[in-house]
């Protein structure tokens, strides 16, 4: 949108470019707070934070060469390095088959959630072909909901889950799910679209 701006309105103004971009961030902070909403509004929110931090730019920098090449150059570079350091910190995840849950250690943990459904959280278990997992476990309040993994990232000291539930009448008592991890951190955060947070702390 900054070089649109500025490849086909470079004659209008400056102010007239910087309240186009400027309104621009304004109408995605309003979609991802009144469309949206919620914990899936904050991406968007995020996004409108950057096209409000560019428009200033815009309208600080455009004036001068070297602030045009800053903004044509620097600044879809710092994106493009945020861009890899995500990828990189994507850690690779799959939801584990339950009927693949049998062994005696799994299989009596989950017997255990089943009776006390005051247990919510998660416990890390040894799996297969490199992989360990976590099992999540959400509590009897939660009863007739199914889990959803969204994403899995990292950061320096954490690994972060982000999951989103939804009530179809399931029958388990407390409900849960498996997630296999090619790394998990000593830190794990398992984050709700609610903004639930079903894990804070380290694992046994």
């Amino acid at each position: 949108m900054c070089g649109l701006t500025y490849l086909f309105l470079r004659k209008i103004e400056d102010r007239t470019q910087f309240l186009l971009l400027f309104s621009l961030g304004i109408l995605i902070l309003v979609f991802s707070l009144f469309v949206i909403g919620g914990f899936e509004g904050m991406p968007y929110g995020v996004l409108s934070l950057g096209v409000l931090t560019l428009a200033v730019l815009y309208f600080f920098l455009n004036r001068y060469s070297l602030g045009r090449k800053i903004l044509f150059i620097g600044v879809p570079l710092i994106i493009a390095l945020h861009i890899l350091f995500v990828f990189i910190n994507q850690v690779d995840y799959r939801v584990v088959d339950k009927e693949r849950l049998m062994d005696d250690e799994t299989g009596n943990y989950i017997e255990k959630i089943e009776k006390d459904t005051s247990i919510v959280g998660y416990k890390k278990f040894k799996g297969g072909e490199g992989e360990d997992f976590l099992l999540i476990s959400m509590g009897g309040e939660r009863k007739g909901n199914t889990i959803e993994v969204l994403e899995v990232n990292e950061d320096s000291e954490k690994t972060i889950i982000r999951i989103r539930t939804s009530y179809n009448k399931n029958p388990e008592p407390n409900p849960y799910i498996a997630v296999a991890l090619t790394r998990i951190k000593s830190k794990v955060v398992i984050l709700d679209t609610d903004g639930t947070n079903y894990g804070d702390g380290l694992f046994d």
